[in-house]
């Protein structure tokens, strides 16, 4: 298989894309992930910025590159904070709400529905190396073939740009929590949305990493808060970043 794409999970997301931007729809948690998200970005993208750039324009310049975009929750905090940003997802319908809410709050992201392979043989205009950060939030779970993903990545990142995971470790509270938890009982996040078997560990992410000079060497724990009021509403908190990895996580590093 040299195709990152698994149909079935598409097709359940598209399903879904009328929800992105619905706070309290399936997609809350990656809403409440957000600003968790959003640290660790910055966190790792000092790495490459200016250190003398203002807060609310952190990123300004920073050629961005946000895999599996979905409906723009992060590509839309990325481009806030100045970044140049490219927007991708095999979701057409996914794609068609992100362009239509960012248009909504004036913002310019490029949005493509397409895959990481096919943005690397587009002819009009190359993506090879283009990008100085690559993110793929809450992907790599999902897609069919992860070292062909993780090679598109090495292509798409230019040599010293940073590289960026957040996903749901293949630990036994990864399982417990990250898929039955708040697949089951919570009810949070749609029944099978996640397929165990594609759940990866930080150590294995880094070993299949490093095969495509993709070296991730910042590891940090995504924690939800659970307040009385959360739990009678059967939801998360807002998230916080934490040295738990045992359950969310995001992996960063860069690309040699």
């Amino acid at each position: 298989m040299t195709n990152t794409v698994d149909k079935k999970e598409i097709e359940q997301f598209s399903s879904l894309s009328n929800k992105w931007w619905d706070n309290s729809g399936p997609f809350s948690a990656l809403h409440k992930m957000s600003n968790a998200r959003i640290e660790f970005i910055i966190q790792n993208a000092n790495r490459i910025i200016n250190k003398n750039k203002t807060p609310t324009n952190l990123l300004h310049g920073v050629n961005c590159l946000d895999i599996g975009c979905g409906g723009g929750i992060l590509s839309e905090k990325l481009c806030r904070l100045g970044a140049i940003v490219t927007g991708i997802d095999a979701s057409q319908s996914s794609i068609k709400v992100a362009k239509e809410h960012a248009k909504k709050s004036r913002l310019e992201i490029n949005y493509k529905c397409i895959t990481t392979s096919k943005l690397l043989k587009l002819k009009k205009e190359t993506f090879l190396n283009k990008f100085d950060m690559v993110i793929a939030s809450e992907v790599i779970e999902h897609v069919g073939n992860r070292n062909k993903f993780l090679s598109d990545i090495k292509n798409l990142c230019r040599s010293g740009g940073v590289v960026i995971f957040t996903t749901i470790n293949k630990s036994f509270l990864g399982i417990l929590l990250g898929k039955y938890f708040a697949e089951n009982i919570l009810k949070i996040v749609p029944v099978g949305t996640h397929d165990i078997q594609k759940l990866v560990s930080p150590e294995t992410l880094a070993k299949e990493a490093e095969v495509h000079n993709i070296i991730l060497d910042n590891f940090v724990g995504f924690k939800p808060t659970f307040e009385f009021g959360n739990i009678i509403n059967k939801e998360f908190g807002v998230f916080k970043l934490t040295s738990n990895l045992e359950i969310n996580y995001g992996a960063a590093g860069i690309k040699i």
